[in-house]
């Protein structure tokens, strides 16, 4: 199972974001490094198929499924951490399995807080605790770890370990030290 991308072009009122961008990922931890305004999350919206490229290509297998961590969060504050991850995952959601996943990333103790009263890094846990649980061959993760402490961080890299295992992940993100952890393939844009 490989990702191509040929020949990307992307460009944004007259300024060039991705020019010609080509490259194939497969399974494993694939890193996107770049400085900031350098097109990485454009360049994951377009592999999502949430914008559409001026040029060039994204070759996907037939039937891919993507999850994903955006830059926001995306939860509705009002509901709980299983409730975010029900309204999500819907009939996909295994309560038991969502349980332990949250104790793994560290909000086991979170109860029925509703998700408005979260601290940053709690709202970014819960994030990534959705696209991990759900159904998916692939995931985009645009800064996963923004916001999380040293021990929050560790926890999400060994839960991305552990639960990707045979997926393709394709990670945003500015930290070397990050990548290096998981192993990553390192693209830099």
């Amino acid at each position: 199972m490989e990702v191509r991308v040929e020949n990307l072009c992307k460009a944004y009122g007259g300024k060039t974001v991705l020019d010609h961008l080509s490259f194939t990922v497969e399974r494993g931890v694939t890193c996107v490094m770049a400085p900031s305004g350098s097109g990485k999350t454009t360049l994951l919206r377009l592999l999502l198929g949430l914008e559409t490229p001026d040029s060039g290509r994204v070759i996907v297998p037939e039937g891919l499924r993507w999850a994903a961590v955006f830059q926001e969060d995306r939860l509705l504050e009002h509901l709980d951490a299983l409730g975010n991850l029900r309204f999500v995952l819907g009939a996909a959601l295994e309560e038991s399995q969502a349980r332990q996943m949250l104790k793994e990333l560290g909000l086991g103790d979170a109860g029925g807080k509703p998700v408005r009263a979260y601290s940053g890094g709690m709202k970014r846990r819960l994030a990534l605790c959705r696209a991990l649980l759900a159904p998916s061959d692939a995931l985009a993760l645009d800064e996963p770890f923004t916001g999380l402490d040293g021990e929050n961080r560790s926890r999400a890299m060994e839960s991305i370990r552990r639960r990707s295992a045979g997926k393709i992940v394709i990670l945003v993100t500015h930290e070397a030290a990050s990548a290096a952890a998981l192993e990553a393939k390192i693209l830099r844009l």
